[in-house]
């Protein structure tokens, strides 16, 4: 036989070519051709019995590359703020804190976690500033309660001198004898002029006539409400008329003093007063729940139907009143008597806040 490969003469039986090494034996049965094996990605064909185990690996990098993607956007949105693909609107180049690739300023905004651009035109919210508590002239019961207030004091003409408008009493600067005499002598007119039951008759003392008395304790309750303080007993006593050369007006003069849980006061001159009341314009907050309130005082020339009514007269709701109402039913004239600024120090109160006067003046 010959070999089908080189032609050379072989002995018959011979299944390889003696002279090329051909195989000359029968032939196997054709078989249907194979699909090229798959590449690794080296470029070398699997290892047999390893695509099953490459499918499933595949799907585990897939899944990973997949979380990895995720995880990479999340810190894309943590880190920028800003929602959508990377490349769109700005750099793609994501720096995580703390890293140490990217430019420097990647890493400033990084750093300083930078708001979205949305937000930086928006101006920051001021922080709250002054008092506390507030003193609001467009709430019915605050504007009512700053009115009734001060006419506790214009009522009373308290620290007015008309030769010196110019206030005399300021209790930020500590008190002056005088000021104590000022407060002890508005204090008993104060309750006589608003009817008060409190108010008892008197008696003479040491040879001087002492009209009225008043418990001490109402007086301190009343002068702590009004000036948020109180005086002593010795703070108290005063006479405006001792040492005077006429006998009669040292013995009926003005005067006070404390004996026995009493003040014991009269008054030269004493006459029961017209109500001024007081009309709130304007509120300045001084901080610290200290506000200068600016004020102007009507005197009261009528009120249901009588003439010139007394304090005790007007009603309290009167001072709650709208200002062009407020003039209206007390009859008042078109220019105020009295005008200029307090400064007094609030609390908060029932409702409205509660005052304390530190200061008048007048203009």
């Amino acid at each position: 036989m010959f070999c089908t490969k080189c032609g050379s003469e072989i002995p018959d039986g011979t299944d390889f070519c003696t002279n090329c090494g051909a195989r000359v034996g029968a032939a196997s049965p054709a078989a249907a051709p194979a699909e090229p094996a798959p590449m690794s990605a080296a470029g070398m064909p699997p290892v047999q019995g390893a695509v099953q185990k490459k499918s499933h690996k595949r799907a585990v990098i897939i899944g990973i590359c997949v979380a990895g993607v995720l995880v990479a956007g999340g810190a894309a949105l943590a880190l920028t703020g800003v929602l959508g693909p990377l490349g769109q609107g700005g750099s793609s180049q994501i720096t995580a804190l703390g890293s140490d690739e990217g430019s420097a300023e990647h890493k400033d905004e990084g750093s300083a976690k930078k708001k979205p651009a949305a937000d930086e035109d928006e101006a920051d919210e001021p922080e709250q500033t002054g008092s506390s508590v507030k003193v609001d002239l467009n709430d019915q019961a605050t504007y009512a309660a700053a009115n009734l207030f001060l006419s506790n004091f214009t009522e009373e003409d308290f620290g007015y001198n008309k030769n010196d408008p110019s206030s005399l009493f300021d209790v930020t600067d500590g008190l002056s004898a005088e000021e104590q005499r000022d407060m002890t002598f508005f204090i008993f007119n104060h309750f006589l002029d608003n009817g008060s039951k409190r108010v008892e008759r008197g008696s003479d003392i040491g040879g001087k006539r002492y009209g009225f008395k008043i418990a001490i304790d109402a007086v301190h309750s009343e002068m702590n409400r009004l000036f948020g303080m109180t005086l002593s007993d010795d703070e108290m006593q005063f006479d405006d008329n001792e040492g005077k050369y006429d006998e009669v007006i040292q013995a009926l003069g003005t005067r006070a003093t404390v004996q026995d849980g009493y003040l014991y006061f009269n008054e030269e001159h004493g006459v029961a007063k017209i109500a001024v009341p007081a009309i709130v314009t304007a509120a300045e907050d001084l901080g610290n729940n200290t506000y200068r309130l600016t004020f102007e005082a009507y005197v009261a020339q009528s009120y249901n139907g009588g003439p010139s009514p007394l304090v005790s007269d007007v009603p309290e709701s009167v001072y709650g009143l709208p200002a062009d109402q407020l003039k209206a039913t007390i009859g008042v004239d078109s220019t105020s008597a009295m005008s200029g600024t307090a400064v007094v120090k609030v609390a908060a109160g029932d409702g409205a806040p509660a005052f304390a006067l530190q200061s008048i003046n007048y203009d």
